[in-house]
């Protein structure tokens, strides 16, 4: 599948029973759960997949889970960055060959490189496989900042670098910055949770990589904007924006207010993370209550099961 990327593209979860194994049939369940909440695509071993606590049988066994069950209907992006160069072309040449559709990578975040290592690693990629990439541009959890020059200069020089991925607050002022710099030819994502969506569409991006507990609220809010009904997508947008505010206070607390969600919806049998964790409290937990029943969600109204 050769398409141009854009849209909604959820970063999956990864779900696991009690006792920290990979649930195969509840991550069936959720492929099928974004599918039929019409996503334009999805990306698995992403931060929220938890992908820094999975080894690498088990990124293989869940990418061909979800190639097969996602049965070409929509483009899957594997995350594929490692803290060495060659180790990132290797991993990401075998996400490739396992039915990835295209790739996404954090600059290594070890042994911090300079500007001219950044540009190899991605390079080095590149010229190791056939399928687009996507810089994961989220120095919160990197402890990397690559500035929009470096971005546009990558997007630019190297042949598959076709995407940016922007989790830099203030995101806004850095993907205008992006877009100026380099035109036409950068395709900008925002990420973050979906925190920033409106904002950032307005500013020129082309799709998101949100959470996926919810992903039909990510859906409308980008297919109105597109439709030009900017009160509707601002109504929506507001309606949803303090549960996404309070699921980001740490990356834990999304992972597992996303895993919660799932597994009271009825996708995962169990909402499980794996450890090291610093799980929510029973405060949190009342508050989720709180927002789950204010708001309306599909995974609550559909009486299908995926």
């Amino acid at each position: 599948m050769r398409v141009a990327f854009e849209g909604i593209f959820p970063v999956l979860a990864v779900p696991f029973d009690e006792k920290g194994r990979l649930d195969e049939g509840s991550l069936r369940r959720l492929v099928e759960f974004q599918i039929q909440c019409g996503v334009h695509g999805m990306v698995i071993f992403g931060l929220a997949s938890e992908v820094y606590k999975l080894s690498e049988e088990e990124r293989k066994t869940i990418l061909r889970i979800v190639v097969d069950q996602v049965r070409g209907r929509v483009p899957v992006i594997a995350g594929a960055e490692h803290t060495g160069t060659e180790a990132a072309a290797q991993r990401s040449k075998l996400m490739e060959d396992l039915g990835a559709n295209g790739l996404m990578l954090t600059p290594p975040t070890l042994i911090k490189p300079d500007a001219e290592g950044i540009f190899d690693y991605y390079k080095t990629v590149s010229d190791s496989v056939g399928v687009p990439i996507m810089i994961q541009d989220a120095p919160t959890w990197t402890g990397i900042s690559l500035p929009p020059s470096l971005l546009v200069r990558m997007m630019k020089e190297i042949e598959r670098v076709h995407y940016v991925k922007v989790e830099a607050p203030p995101t806004g002022l850095k993907i205008s910055k992006i877009i100026q710099l380099g035109g036409d030819s950068v395709k900008v994502f925002g990420g973050y949770g979906g925190m920033y969506l409106l904002e950032e569409l307005r500013r020129g991006i082309c799709g998101s990589l949100p959470g996926c507990a919810f992903p039909e609220i990510f859906v409308q809010i980008y297919s109105l904007f597109k439709k030009g009904h900017e009160r509707e997508v601002e109504e929506l947008f507001n309606k949803y924006l303090p549960l996404l505010v309070f699921q980001l206070s740490s990356l834990d607390v999304l992972v597992e207010i996303q895993k919660i969600i799932l597994h009271k919806g009825g996708i995962f049998r169990s909402a499980y993370i794996r450890r090291p964790a610093v799980p929510i409290d029973d405060w949190t937990r009342r508050e989720l209550d709180r927002f789950l029943n204010d708001l309306p969600l599909a995974i609550f109204q559909d009486a299908r099961r995926f």
